[in-house]
C-alpha cells in the first residue's frame, strides 16, 4: 500500500520534518534536483532546445529556481520567469532565487505589461516547467498566474508539473483552470488530487520523488488513505491445496436476477465461479429457471417461488434462508428488480444471513432510506454501490457524494460497521475502523452494462475460498479493473462487454501473481 496525502497532511509531515531532520532549503533542494534528474531522464532534451521554467513566489517557485540552476549547470538552455516581484519572494524560496541568479540564471520578473515575453518565449520552449502553485492551491488562478496558465496550456512544447500541475486542488482534485502537465513530479508522497478528477486527467505521468522526509515521519502521520499494489492483490488471493476439491474451494450461494434480468444473474454467477470458487448456485424465480439452466451449464440453479412480474416472493423467504446457510458466501442484488415485495424479502433476508455478503444494485436499493438496517451486523458484509446507489440508500445528494468520495466513504462504513465499495472512477474500498484504499487500475470502458454484476461475483468468489473480506474487497476492486486494461490494450478501443470481462478473470489473477508483471 502506498500513503496518499491531502495538503495538509503533507503540511504537517513537512512541518516536523523540517524541525526534527532535515532544514527546509534542503529538502527544496532535494525536490528541484528530483525534478531536474527527471526530466533529463524521461525526456533527453537537446541542449540546444529551450527550456522554460515558470515560477511562482511561493515554495512551488522555490523548487523551479532550482531546477533552473541545475539545468544551467547542466548546460540546458534555461529562461526563468517568476510570476511577480523579487522582493517579494520569502524564506527557502527566497534562498534558491538567490542561488539560482549567482548560478547565471536570469530570472525575469512578470508583469501585466510584458506578459508578450513570457508568451514568446513558451511558443519556442521545447519543454516548460509549472512552478506555479503548490500543493497548498485552493479556488481558482487569477491575475498573472490565470494568463500564465492559459499560456502554458497553449505552448506546444512538453509539460512538467512540480507537485502538482498549478490550478489543480491537491486535496480534492477539483480545477477549474490548470495546466495540462505531461509529468507531474511529487514529492515525498502521492496526492489525492493525483487520483481524483479532473486533477487525474491533468497530471499525466506522476512520478513520486524522494526527498528526504524520514519513513518514521510518515509512520508518525497516522495516514488511513492509501492506493492499492499489486503486492496487496498477491497476499489477498487464496492459494489452493494440490489435493482440493470443489467443496474445498468455497460455496457461493447467489440471490440474483428477474425477469429482463437474468444476464445480471448469469454475469455475477460465473465471475464467482471464475474468481475460484468451487461452486455456485443461483436462486431465480422459478419461471426463469428454465432460461438460466440453458445459459449457465457450470451454475446449479434454485427455482423458489415469484410475485406475477417475475421477481422473488415473500413466499420464497424460508427456502432462501435454508439455501445461504449451506453456503460460505452469499452474492444479493444483481438484476432482483425494485418489485416492492421482493425489496421486502431482501430487507428481511439479509440481516439474518450470518455468512460473509456482497450487497449490490437492487439488493442495496431494497434498503433505500432504511440503512440503519444493515448497521452492526454480526457477519462481514460488502456493499458496492455506485453513486447513485450510494444516494438513495442515504438519502444524500449524488453530487455531495462526489464532491468528498474518500470522506463520505470513509464515514459510512465506520458508521454502519461494513466495507463499502464507491464504484466510480477511481473506485474507494472503506473499512469500519477508517481506513480508505484508493484503486489505481481500470478506464472507461469499465462503464459497460453488467460491469457491477462481474465485481459482485469476483468478490463473493473470493470471500467463498476464505479471503478476508476486506482484502477479498480490495482484491476484486483491483482484478475488476485490470479486466479493463487488459482488454483496452487486447482491442484498443472501450466497447468491450461484460461477459468479455468475466471471460478473462483467471487471466488477470495470473498477471497479478506473475513475478514478471
Amino acid at each position: 500500500m502506498i500513503p496518499v496525502v491531502t495538503a495538509q497532511e503533507m503540511r504537517r509531515i513537512d512541518e516536523e520534518t523540517i524541525r526534527d531532520f532535515v532544514p527546509g532549503s534542503k529538502l527544496m533542494d532535494n525536490a528541484g534536483r528530483g525534478v531536474a534528474e527527471e526530466i533529463i531522464r524521461s525526456f533527453k532534451p537537446k541542449k540546444r532546445l529551450s527550456i522554460v521554467v515558470v515560477c511562482g513566489k511561493g515554495n512551488n517557485g522555490g523548487d523551479g529556481f532550482v531546477v533552473s540552476r541545475l539545468l544551467k549547470r547542466k548546460g540546458y538552455a534555461v529562461k526563468t520567469y517568476l510570476l511577480g516581484k523579487i522582493k517579494d519572494v520569502k524564506g527557502d524560496a527566497a534562498f534558491h532565487l538567490k542561488k539560482c541568479q549567482n548560478s547565471g540564471v536570469k530570472v525575469r520578473e512578470v508583469d501585466k505589461d510584458n506578459l508578450s515575453d513570457l508568451e514568446a518565449s513558451l511558443q519556442k520552449a521545447a519543454l516548460v516547467v509549472d512552478a506555479i502553485f503548490g500543493t497548498g492551491f485552493e479556488g481558482e488562478p487569477r491575475g498573472l498566474a490565470r494568463q500564465a496558465i492559459e499560456m502554458i496550456n497553449a505552448a506546444p512544447g512538453i509539460k512538467v508539473a512540480i507537485d502538482v500541475p498549478s490550478g489543480v486542488n491537491s486535496s480534492t482534485g477539483e480545477a477549474s483552470l490548470a495546466v495540462g502537465a505531461d509529468l507531474t513530479v511529487t514529492m515525498a508522497l502521492p496526492k489525492r488530487g493525483h487520483l481524483l478528477f479532473p486533477g487525474r486527467s491533468l497530471t499525466g505521468e506522476v512520478i513520486v520523488h524522494d526527498i528526504g522526509v524520514p519513513p518514521e515521519v510518515i509512520v508518525k502521520a497516522g495516514l488511513k488513505t492509501f492506493i492499492l499494489t499489486r503486492s496487496d492483490v498477491v497476499t489477498a488471493l487464496p492459494d489452493r491445496s494440490p489435493q482440493a476439491h470443489k467443496w474445498t474451494c468455497g460455496f457461493v450461494a447467489a440471490i440474483c436476477g428477474s425477469t429482463g434480468f437474468t444476464g445480471a444473474a448469469t454475469l455475477t454467477s460465473i465471475s464467482a465461479l471464475k474468481a475460484g470458487a468451487g461452486l455456485v448456485t443461483l436462486a431465480v424465480p422459478k419461471s426463469l429457471n428454465t432460461i438460466l439452466e440453458v445459459k449457465l451449464t457450470e451454475v446449479m440453479t434454485l427455482p423458489v417461488e415469484e410475485t406475477h412480474e417475475g421477481t422473488l416472493a415473500e413466499r420464497a423467504k424460508s427456502k432462501l434462508l435454508d439455501f445461504v446457510a449451506r453456503a460460505d458466501a452469499v452474492a444479493i442484488g444483481p438484476g432482483l428488480s425494485q418489485n416492492a415485495e421482493t425489496a421486502e424479502l431482501i430487507r428481511e433476508i439479509v440481516p439474518t444471513l450470518g455468512k460473509p455478503c456482497v450487497l449490490d444494485a437492487d439488493g442495496i436499493n431494497a434498503f433505500a432510506g432504511q440503512s440503519e438496517l444493515l448497521k452492526g451486523l454480526d457477519f462481514p458484509l460488502v456493499l458496492t454501490p455506485h453513486a447513485g446507489e450510494a444516494a438513495r440508500l442515504l438519502g444524500k445528494e449524488k453530487s455531495e457524494i462526489l464532491a468528498g468520495p474518500i470522506e463520505f466513504s470513509r464515514k459510512v462504513a465506520e458508521e454502519l460497521g461494513l466495507i463499502l465499495v464507491l464504484k466510480g472512477a477511481p473506485s474507494f474500498i472503506a473499512s469500519p475502523d477508517g481506513y480508505v484504499f484508493i484503486n489505481p487500475t481500470g478506464n472507461q470502458g469499465l462503464a459497460t452494462a453488467g460491469s457491477g454484476d462481474v465485481l459482485t461475483g469476483i468478490i463473493a468468489g473470493l470471500l467463498a475460498q476464505g479471503t478476508v473480506p476486506l482484502e477479498a474487497a480490495c482484491a476484486g476492486v483491483f482484478i475488476h479493473g485490470l479486466l479493463g486494461d487488459m482488454l483496452l490494450d487486447e482491442k484498443g478501443y472501450y466497447g468491450f462487454l461484460a461477459g468479455e470481462l468475466a471471460e478473462r478473470i483467471p487471466n488477470a489473477i495470473a498477471s497479478i501473481l506473475s513475478p514478471e508483471s
